[in-house]
């Protein structure tokens, strides 16, 4: 319902840029990016943030869904975990790769994605079952397996306005999966 929400406005917004201005574009991008809202859940010690993605495979009928849950304990200002949850068809070995991108408005007003300038970064399944895998990002930092150097993947969160997944299957086509992150910041930042 949210991603499509999110294709309507902007399916409105392409078919309408070049009649409005640069504070219009700006309104709808960030009404369009607040509907994409996060559900929280509460105990004693830990809030939990979750929010799924629909996302189609080409040649596909099926819809197949990613899931981000992000778990917090209420005494911390970091994230005690951030999990990734696909499901399991794709190339276990290969993990997910992550990366983060900012929208920007052309003057002609455009909407364009710009990736962040780093390289993705990789995160082994921590768990696989019959049905899902489970990414785990413990403390909000991924480590590199090579350099042993950490990527502090909550800070981009907050920092970048999209997140996005990429998956490879056994037939070697892939899939890209982006999360808009606008609202996360406003609600991780009101988190107890």
């Amino acid at each position: 319902m949210k991603n499509n929400l999110l294709i309507i406005i902007f399916l409105l917004l392409s078919a309408t840029t070049y009649s409005q201005n640069q504070d219009s574009i700006n309104a709808i991008i960030d009404e369009a990016i607040k509907a994409f809202s996060w559900e929280i859940e509460t105990s004693d010690k830990r809030t939990l943030m979750l929010t799924e993605v629909s996302f189609r495979r080409d040649n596909q009928d099926k819809d197949e869904y990613l899931s981000i849950t992000v778990g917090k304990n209420k005494a911390e200002k970091r994230p005690e975990f951030i999990s990734v949850i696909i499901p399991n068809n794709i190339v276990r070995s290969n993990g997910i790769f992550i990366t983060f991108a900012t929208t920007e408005i052309s003057e002609a007003g455009e909407i364009q994605m710009e990736l962040q300038k780093d390289n993705p970064k990789r995160i082994n399944f921590a768990t696989c079952n019959d049905e899902v895998c489970i990414a785990r990002i413990y403390d909000g930092y991924v480590t590199d397996e090579k350099t042993n150097e950490k990527t502090d993947i909550f800070q981009k969160f907050l920092d970048f306005d999209r997140v996005l997944f990429l998956f490879i299957y056994p037939d070697k086509s892939h899939k890209s999966v982006y999360v808009p992150l606008g609202m996360f910041k406003d609600q991780y930042m009101s988190l107890p």
